[in-house]
């Protein structure tokens, strides 16, 4: 017996079984009509034993096949003697035992094991616990059931673009052979097989949301990155001979990938004003459009790929580009690829829903060398100049811009701000500024009209006609704050006048430093210490007496005249000089009798 006719027969006796059993419930309600009500409950549990069912489970049965006991309704019903929060922990842990793949690892009695033994009070049996559940819309069921979707709608061609990057199936190797990922290689418990491909190809699809139009690209790459992004970008939205669809949209949905929120390419996308958003972990509806487009662009080309291969990535781009052109003009033989939504009157070409694009709705791409400089350009310092002014290189015009930056709030002069380009509008600039919390706003900034033959400013004060004054900048106002203070109840002109005559701040009433002579001051111990010694830095060298000097003292001295052997005595004793200190020895020699001269004994 094959294995087909064993399926049979099981499914076979299955039937076979359940009818006997509804026949059963039929012959078992036909008893319980007529038997007295005293009688029914006996009735009911006979039949349970007999088929080893519970008594609830009975009656739930009868229900099935159309039998109601006819008792009046309870006034409790739907009441229970369960406490709320104990059922409310019953939940969170079941739900958070639901894994991503939908299998639901904690059931009731676990759950209900766990809660139990941490103090949450259950007065009903597991089966009564899943009744209230339900009831309740609390079990696993109902809560692994998808959110209700909020719809969506874009206003216009080029509103809302979607784009989003994923591994392509084919990969080339140096020969230029295209072979596919098997999935019987490739796969999460063969990671190994992935790291042999060094160069992968990554498929880059983009997707406009009111017209459904799909574009593709190919990247060799060994993964993901902000420069292959924004290379698809400026491929999708510049001007091709053979595609109508071109343009800048107003926003782009993009996964929160790291090459797609890298800091360049979200400044770029800045700069051609284009709002970018990420879309939330673990909700792939959200940009439903373009995971439908890489499931489309899978199936309709790649698949055709095994049939006529290619041999590089250049040619895998070449053949896309005619796929995704006759997609989106509905242009492929005996295939329907109309755009059709529930509440289209009836389907539609995708490129001809872009076709109602209106002048204003459509953004031309500006040169390219000027995008490939909105990749690499961040937003540069620039100091404020006294006129608060600051000054930027825009490289739409090429030339220097001027831009008032007065308006700005906390801007003064040698204030630092960073600015970067806008690409569209009259050579504007972004403006970034730090705020008194300490984050950074974003103001769009005009160039100064200025009159270029001459250099001046076109809002310049015309001389001898008008008269005109920069606003006070956060540094003034503060300043001018701090002097009412000092100064209060006067005017500006009455504070400059008081400073002018150096007036006592705060009307004289602070003390600055009389109070200082009445502090209280520690009592220091005094401190020996040693005497410092050091060298005479004062004495010096007299100079000696000449012996004309010295003769002229002893003369003073001696009220007389000096005789020649005194003379004499002084030239020999002191031959170069009489030192000041030896005077009074000289003085003392010379009057002694000793030293007398014999003509002066005589004449006494």
């Amino acid at each position: 017996m094959d294995k087909t006719t064993i399926e049979d027969r099981d499914v076979g006796i299955q039937e076979s079984a359940s009818l006997i059993i509804q026949d059963a419930l039929r012959q078992l309600a036909r008893q319980l009509d007529a038997a007295a009500h005293r009688e029914r409950g006996k009735l009911v549990d006979a039949f349970a034993v007999l088929h080893g069912w519970s008594r609830a489970k009975v009656y739930r049965r009868l229900k099935e096949i159309g039998w109601t006991s006819g008792r009046k309704t309870r006034e409790d019903k739907g009441s229970s003697s369960q406490c709320d929060e104990a059922l409310l922990h019953l939940c969170a842990v079941q739900r958070l035992g639901v894994r991503k793949n939908g299998k639901v690892t904690m059931q009731t009695p676990n759950a209900r094991s766990l809660l139990a033994v941490n103090g949450r009070q259950f007065t009903v049996g597991n089966a009564r616990l899943n009744s209230i559940l339900k009831q309740r819309g609390m079990d696993i069921n109902k809560q692994k059931q998808d959110r209700a979707v909020q719809p969506l709608r874009s206003l216009h061609p080029n509103h809302v673009h979607l784009v989003d990057p994923s591994l392509c199936l084919i990969y080339y190797l140096k020969d230029g052979t295209q072979h596919v990922m098997r999935d019987d290689e490739f796969y999460k418990n063969k990671p190994d097989n992935f790291d042999k491909i060094k160069l992968k190809v990554w498929r880059y699809v983009l997707v406009d949301h009111y017209s459904g139009t799909v574009i593709a690209r190919y990247y060799e790459s060994a993964g993901e990155s902000s420069k292959n992004l924004y290379d698809f970008l400026l491929y999708c939205w510049k001007r091709l001979d053979d595609r109508p669809f071109h343009g800048v949209p107003g926003v782009l949905y993009w996964d929160k990938g790291s090459a797609n929120t890298a800091g360049a390419v979200k400044q770029a996308m800045k700069s051609l004003s284009v709002k970018t958003f990420d879309h939330k972990r673990g909700n792939p509806r959200a940009k439903g459009s373009v995971e439908q487009a890489n499931n489309l662009v899978e199936k309709l080309f790649e698949s055709r790929l095994r049939y006529e291969p290619v041999q590089c990535v250049a040619d895998l781009n070449a053949a896309v580009e005619g796929w995704y052109n006759a997609y989106n003009a509905d242009a492929i033989p005996h295939y329907d690829s109309r755009l059709k939504r529930r509440y289209m009157r009836e389907p539609k070409a995708r490129y001809a829903i872009w076709q109602i694009i209106r002048q204003d709705q459509l953004r031309i791409l500006p040169d390219e060398d000027v995008c490939r400089y909105l990749l690499s350009a961040e937003p540069v310092d620039r100091k404020v100049k006294a006129d608060l002014t600051v000054s930027f290189k825009h490289p739409v015009s090429k030339q220097r811009e001027w831009y008032d930056v007065s308006p700005i709030p906390n801007i003064y002069p040698n204030a630092v701000v960073r600015v970067s380009p806008l690409i569209y509008g009259n050579h504007q600039v972004m403006v970034y500024a730090v705020n008194y919390q300490g984050e950074e706003d974003m103001f769009v900034v005009e160039p100064l009209p200025r009159d270029e033959f001459a250099g001046f400013r076109m809002d310049g004060a015309i001389i001898g006609q008008e008269m005109k004054s920069q606003p006070d900048t956060v540094i003034e106002q503060q300043g001018k704050a701090a002097d009412r203070a000092a100064f209060p109840g006067k005017t500006q002109d009455e504070i400059d006048k008081a400073k002018d005559k150096n007036a006592a701040p705060f009307d004289g009433t602070l003390d600055a430093h009389s109070h200082l002579k009445h502090v209280s001051k520690p009592d220091y111990i005094k401190r020996p210490g040693s005497e410092l010694s050091l060298p005479d830095q004062y004495s010096f060298e007299a100079k000696p007496l000449t012996h004309i000097e010295t003769c002229k003292r002893l003369v003073a001295e001696l009220d007389r005249s000096l005789d020649p052997h005194e003379h004499s005595l002084v030239r020999e004793l002191y031959p170069d000089g009489v030192p000041e200190s030896e005077f009074s020895n000289l003085l003392q020699r010379i009057t002694s009798p000793s030293q007398q001269s014999p003509t002066l004994k005589l004449v006494n």
